[in-house]
Formats: C-alpha cells, sequence, structure tokens
C-alpha cells in the first residue's frame, strides 16, 4: 500500500512540476532490466527526448518503481495489464 502512494505522489508531483507536458498520456513505472533505451524503444520515442522530460542525465540509472512520462505517447490497455494492481 505505501508503495502504491509512494509512486501516485511521485507521479503527481512529476505532472505538476511540468505543466507544459499536457500531451503525456502514458506515465511507466520502471520494472527490473528497464532503461531508457528499452523504454524508448518499446515506446517508440526518442531516448533523449525521454530523459529530457523526466529531468535525467542521459545515461543515468534508473529505479524500481520510478514514474516516468512518456511524451505525447498513447497505448491501448490490453488484457493482462491491471493484473498486477488493480485487485490489491
Amino acid at each position: 500500500m505505501a508503495k502504491k502512494l509512494t509512486f501516485l505522489l511521485f507521479s503527481v508531483c512529476i505532472i505538476m512540476m511540468a505543466p507544459g507536458l499536457t500531451n503525456a498520456q502514458v506515465i511507466h513505472e520502471v520494472k527490473y532490466g528497464d532503461s531508457l533505451g528499452k523504454i524508448s524503444k518499446q515506446y517508440k520515442i526518442d531516448k533523449d527526448e525521454l530523459a529530457k522530460i523526466n529531468g535525467l542525465a542521459k545515461n543515468m540509472g534508473l529505479v524500481l518503481g520510478q514514474a516516468l512520462l512518456l511524451p505525447g505517447s498513447t497505448y491501448i490497455v490490453q488484457p493482462g495489464d491491471c493484473k498486477t494492481t488493480c485487485n490489491k
């Protein structure tokens, strides 16, 4: 519960600190094995733009559970996407 609350608060803070990001529709929660390069390929966005939007150095390591805004991305929910977080 505390982990979910922390993630939610962090996400809200990022959104409030970046008022020009009204097109950011997707927030990605960093999972084990994620990197900026892997995430940028997954969502087909530029790695440098992803780093800039989130205030990260290009080669900065990510933290498990970290929330990343994905600029101008859209994502269609797939069956099973909600399994790990919705019914807890």
